[in-house]
């Protein structure tokens, strides 16, 4: 059977249509646009992937990055432009929400740390400094949740979406998650539950295919909302049990780990992290976050005159021995999520530059963010009471294509070994592999995976040291 995944992410859009036989997974098309500033406009960018990779489909997944959405006006129709996830626009009103509410409580409450890019938030700086959007909103839909509304007329979400805004409560462990946003969090920032889209049981579809959908897809196809982007790539890669680790890297940087028993949540909100029910709704994990990293890469091809200049450097900087003096780069654009996070934290050399080529600083740059990955597993394991170098952590995005200098560096960097998902566009295809499991129509197929041979090399120990001592962990 045929499936269509959609992943609307930071950067782009991306769809890809999969072939699914028993367990194996074939990617048969998949292709990408840049993702719009407007409502409106994404929804013309995802008609124009799904145009490129044919509709003739089954089933249709989205997934999508978390904490951005859209109002809508009475009619459904997108109010300007998106807004975005920002760790920093309405930073003025976490505190806010902080102070009267409580961090601590808040964190308990939601497993999500006050901050500025967490949706309750966004909405009381989109209510004090856009006062016609606000009072012009109907609902709110987040940008998966649009999608599938405009394929099938339903406002719907996933809980690994809702669980991002900090207006819908973490479960008790064991407990079933919600199927609804809390009032008296939403009340905070004077929204109602009936302006923001329902929220799907794990297993259930969000609806199906319209008779005047766009995009020719044929009417009555089940649409599921399969939600945040790096939890879906995760479980597609085969994050499926307690203690599997994975690392998904795209604009973002997401390290996720399932976990038996929950850790002490104070510690959790103290190392940045954030506490959430994976894909399926029943297991445990922690996850540690990097609002930069892929854009780490973006922003030094700006300082190395663009993309097509970039690559030979990073090839030439893989290749280059490291020695435990060599400048590291602290990958910190809009500061620091976790571990010891830091909103005010900036890209910033360590170590002498002088008399270092392009190629050193850009070995800088890849040491840098493989270093902070290794940060973030390191202390994510110790919350779970883990060995941070046992087993492999398994990595997907833009980092897991074979002989990848950034792969490279992180193989290097350690503290565990790797195993790479080779899938192109792995989140739009674990939405289509998610899609297909939630409608009835295939089984949970595992995306494929391989070992990367090469061993965390001895020298990173003593890189790994100075980068955190300067990062000030």
């Amino acid at each position: 059977m045929r499936a269509l995944g959609l992943d609307v992410g930071t950067t782009n859009v991306k769809a890809a249509v999969v072939e699914i036989t028993g367990s194996a997974v074939r990617t048969v098309a998949h292709a990408a646009t840049p993702t719009p500033a407007g409502g409106s406009d994404l929804l013309e960018a995802v008609g124009r992937v799904v145009s490129d990779v044919g509709g003739d489909v089954e089933v249709v997944g989205i997934a999508s990055m978390a904490e951005t959405g859209v109002p809508l006006d009475d009619d459904g129709v997108p109010l300007g432009d998106l807004v975005r996830w920002d760790p920093s626009r309405a930073r003025g009103q976490a505190e806010a929400l902080a102070a009267t509410h409580g961090a601590a409580e808040l964190f308990a409450a939601t497993g999500v740390r006050p901050s500025g890019k967490v949706p309750l938030a966004t909405w009381a700086h989109l209510r004090e400094a856009e006062p016609d959007r606000w009072r012009a909103m109907s609902r709110w839909a987040g940008a998966a949740d649009l999608v599938a509304f405009a394929l099938t007329g339903r406002l719907v979400t996933d809980h690994t979406l809702a669980g991002r805004t900090m207006a819908y409560r973490l479960p008790a462990p064991g407990a079933p998650v919600p199927g609804a946003f809390d009032a008296d969090l939403l009340s905070a920032v004077g929204m109602r539950p009936e302006q923001l889209p329902e929220v799907a049981r794990p297993g259930d579809v969000a609806g199906r295919v319209r008779r005047e959908a766009p995009w020719g897809l044929r009417a009555g196809v089940p649409v599921v909302v399969a939600g945040h982007d790096h939890p879906v790539g995760v479980w597609a890669a085969g994050l499926r049990s307690p203690g599997d680790v994975a690392d998904s890297l795209g604009t973002a940087e997401s390290v996720v780990r399932m976990v038996a028993a929950r850790p002490v949540p104070e510690l959790v909100a103290a190392q940045g992290m954030s506490l959430v029910r994976t894909v399926d709704g029943t297991h445990e994990a922690l996850v540690a976050g990097s609002p930069s990293a892929g854009a780490v890469l973006d922003w030094w091809a700006e300082q190395c005159g663009g993309r097509a200049a970039l690559a030979p450097l990073l090839e030439a900087a893989a290749a280059r021995p490291r020695t435990v003096d060599a400048p590291l780069l602290l990958p910190y654009l809009r500061g620091r999520q976790g571990p010891a996070p830091d909103p005010d934290a900036r890209a910033v050399f360590v170590g002498r530059t002088a008399g270092h080529d392009d190629v050193d600083l850009t070995a800088a740059v890849l040491d840098g963010l493989a270093l902070h990955a290794r940060w973030m597993l390191t202390a994510q394991a110790e919350l779970a009471g883990a060995d941070g170098a046992a087993g492999e952590v398994l990595v997907l995005g833009s980092a897991a294509r074979p002989g990848s200098p950034w792969l490279r560096a992180k193989v290097a960097a350690g503290p565990a070994r790797l195993r790479a998902v080779g899938a192109p566009e792995p989140v739009a295809v674990g939405a289509a592999v998610l899609a297909a499991h939630r409608a009835g129509l295939a089984a949970p197929a595992v995306l494929h995976s391989a070992p990367v041979a090469v061993a965390p090399q001895p020298e990173y120990e003593r890189l790994y040291a100075r980068f955190v001592r300067a990062a000030g962990g």
